[in-house]
């Protein structure tokens, strides 16, 4: 069959020579080689990392409460749950929280606890208002919140709520993710899922049109402890 184009592979090949010869060698195009160390020097002060932090996931539409010690958190989150709608709860099984949730059954909020597997949990989880949790420390650069999701406090705690309230305590911030994996924090005992929050779930991908809540919570509540 005779080609309906003749003149096809000498234009493609006109365009291949003058893209070759206009490219610089590789050697100019690399950019120079930095090391991790002069990187790290030219970054700008992160200053106090309470503060970054909660500049940063307020930047995202978080809303974060400070909260003196752990003791005053029973005192102060059913209120601030009670503002932003929220009725209903559930826990994992970490021992530290059963005074908040004492504290908001007390307030007149139905209280669940994720004490199941997920097949016989999954209709509470998918209709409660609130999935309260831990963290295991929180990256002030970026405003993230590091999870390690376990038998105590499953992933669906907090992905399958409208509202996310995470437990973050002061003295576990870390000025960069850099930071935090050279803590070890999670090194002795390394986790199936290590899970960064940095805000609401959102997506723009149809129409760019930003929907919250698609693929998880549509309200971040960060306690910050300490």
């Amino acid at each position: 069959m005779p080609n309906p184009n003749p003149s096809a592979p000498n234009a493609r090949a006109a365009i291949l020579a003058r893209l070759r010869q206009n490219a610089l060698p590789l050697a100019d195009r690399a950019p120079a080689p930095v090391s991790e160390a002069d990187w790290l020097r030219r970054q700008p002060p992160l200053g106090d990392l309470a503060e970054r932090f909660i500049r940063e996931q307020e930047a995202v539409g978080s809303l974060v409460k400070r909260v003196p010690t752990w003791e005053a958190l029973p005192v102060l989150a059913p209120a601030w749950l009670k503002e932003h709608g929220v009725r209903s709860v559930i826990t994992g099984r970490v021992e530290r929280l059963e005074p908040l949730r004492r504290a908001l059954a007390d307030a007149g909020m139905a209280v669940g606890r994720y004490d199941r597997p997920v097949e016989q949990k999954r209709a509470e989880l998918f209709n409660t208002d609130c999935g309260i949790t831990g963290s295991v420390g929180g990256i002030a650069e970026t405003g993230s919140i590091v999870l390690i999701p376990g038998a105590e406090e499953p992933r669906l705690l907090s992905l399958a709520v409208p509202v996310h309230l995470a437990l973050v305590e002061r003295a576990r911030l870390h000025p960069t993710l850099l930071d935090f994996i050279a803590s070890g924090v999670y090194q002795r005992d390394v986790p199936t899922n290590l899970v960064l929050v940095s805000g609401a779930s959102r997506t723009a991908d149809i129409e760019l049109t930003l929907a919250m809540g698609v693929h998880g919570p549509k309200l971040l509540l960060v306690a910050l402890i300490g």
